[in-house]
């Protein structure tokens, strides 16, 4: 079983170097042409003490690190007034997916977002790994889809 709880990155940083570089070694690399990964930990702790992140983190029975769901948080140009979640990343490890993991750990920080202000939550996921039926659970609709181009 796991518990979910809001940590401040610069806590969890240690342990979640491992779980980010599986992630793209899993997920991104592919998409990014397998380029070497390095988590950008001084910008996170930039956006952090900025007021600008928020990291729900997953953790087992015996407190190890084992997924995480990290968001940005900005002002929405669109809708005025309305601050906007924007997912960074979503991570569980192997062993703790399965069941609705990832749906309780999204569930709460949805609700930790709102607390903070949030309005409104942008999801996204990876054309390799669409999380379209998690997303739609969480009652999120589909609003636009986006691509990547790399400038050379």
């Amino acid at each position: 079983m796991l518990a979910f709880a809001t940590e401040p990155f610069a806590e969890l940083e240690p342990e979640a170097r491992p779980l980010t570089a599986a992630h793209w070694r899993e997920v991104e690399a592919q998409l990014h042409g397998n380029t070497n990964y390095g988590l950008d930990a001084q910008r996170y702790a930039q956006l952090e003490k900025l007021g600008m992140l928020h990291v729900s983190a997953a953790r087992t029975s015996n407190r190890n690190l084992a997924g995480y769901a990290a968001f940005t948080l900005v002002s929405c140009p669109h809708r005025q007034g309305m601050l906007l979640a924007a997912l960074d990343g979503l991570y569980l490890a192997p062993q703790a997916r399965g069941g609705f993991t990832a749906l309780q750990l999204l569930r709460h920080a949805e609700a930790a977002l709102k607390q903070r202000g949030a309005g409104l939550v942008q999801y996204s996921s990876p054309a390799s790994r669409p999380c379209d039926a998690l997303y739609r659970r969480l009652g999120a609709h589909h609003t636009e889809t986006i691509w990547h181009k790399e400038l050379r």
